[in-house]
Parts: C-alpha cells; structure tokens; sequence
C-alpha cells in the first residue's frame, strides 16, 4: 500500500463512505495519515465499579450480565439497558436509540466502557458511553489517550480512529525533509514517530513531543 493509494482499498471503507471522507479532503491513505486529531479523550483511568462516584469520567472492564431494550412512553425512543459487573459491584448502563445494541453485545461478554459516570434516583450509571469488547485486541476507543478529531456527517470516531490504526505503518513512508543535524540540535523526534504518537499517544509526554516535531515542521516550511 502506498500513500497515494484511494482509500477505498481500506477494510470497511467502500465508495459510500469514502464519498463521506471527500468532505473532508480525505481522498487518500496519505490525506487520511495527516489528518489529525484536535483534541483527546482522558480515558487512562480504569476504576472498579465499586470505587465509582458520580462525575468521574473513567474506564471500566466487566461482564454483561442483562441488556434488554424498552421503549420510552414520553420520549418515543427505544432506551438499551444493561447491567455491567466487574467482580466488586453491579452499574447500569443506559444507551438511548440505538437498538441494535442487543444484537451487536451479548450477555457474557466482557467489554471496556468508557465515559462519564451520573447519578439518579436508581442509583450510579453510565449514559451512553463509548463501548469495546475486550476480545477484539487492542482496544482504540476506550482506554488511554484517545483521540478524537473533525467530522463530517455519517462518518464516527470509531470509523476514523480504526482506518488511521490500519494504515500507521505507513508514516515510516513520509517524507521527513527536517535534516539530521537539526532534529539532533533541537531534540526533535523522527517524523513517523511524531505521526504514530499524534494519533495514538500512549502517554501526555509523547503527545507533547509530536506536537512539537509537527509545529516545528509547520515552522520549517
């Protein structure tokens, strides 16, 4: 695969999405590899249930032990329900029109949730979080620094951050014009470095010292 290369010739990206991405002047693997985030999701905190209070914005790991969907007589939407155990304790968890949930997460499956933990009359939840299940591999969406950029309609950060993910291999592919001697005098990372931890920093120094190759690339120029 080159940068040139359409980016239809990605997993899951046919010409419909694709059209999608042209919003963005996304054509390419290459426009799609410097496209990036402008701004970050803290999820490097995985807390059991147990020690969860309301207003945190954390991780969490558990088993499915119910999820069901209802209709809400007010609202005329369909509410997804499921209840989350992780071994301490018990959190409901609440999507609200996204009924597709119940086929896509099963009772006995172990998933990451990510997002911002509330409070009501029944007691703690999570509102819509961002979900993962833990078998898939590296999980992209709900633990660590997770990055989050422009959109376009029909197009999600899921979407993105899994086509960025299948192509990082090829920042080693640009062209890094910044000569040796200069990124050694100004302690300047390589730019494939700089590109992978931009768009999956595994800690804020890292994602520090991209954004410092990147803006001196800017000033270079």
């Amino acid at each position: 695969m080159l940068l040139s290369t359409p980016l239809t010739s990605l997993n899951r990206i046919g010409t419909i999405r694709a059209s999608h991405l042209r919003r963005l002047d996304l054509e390419t693997v290459g426009d799609l590899l410097l496209y990036f985030p402008f701004r970050y999701d803290d999820f490097r905190s995985t807390v059991q249930i147990k020690d969860l209070q309301a207003g945190q914005t954390v991780t969490i790991v558990g088993e499915i032990q119910l999820i069901q969907n209802k209709r809400s007589p007010r609202r005329r939407m369909y509410i997804t329900e499921a209840l989350v155990s992780d071994g301490t304790e018990m959190l409901r968890v609440v999507w609200f029109n996204q009924p597709f949930l119940t086929k896509n997460l099963r009772v006995g499956e172990t998933i990451s949730l990510a997002g911002k933990v509330t409070e009501d009359f029944s007691g703690l939840l999570m509102q819509s979080p961002v979900y993962e299940k833990t078998h898939q591999g590296q999980l992209l969406h709900t633990q660590g620094l997770v990055p989050i950029y422009h959109l376009t309609s029909n197009i999600s950060q899921k979407q993105i951050r899994s086509a960025i993910k299948q192509i990082i291999g090829l920042a080693e592919s640009v062209d890094d014009f910044v000569p040796a001697e200069v990124k050694k005098k100004y302690d300047l990372l390589p730019l494939a470095q700089a590109i992978e931890s931009v768009h999956f920093p595994k800690e804020s120094t890292d994602l520090e010292k991209a954004k410092e190759r990147l803006g001196f690339n800017e000033l270079y120029l």
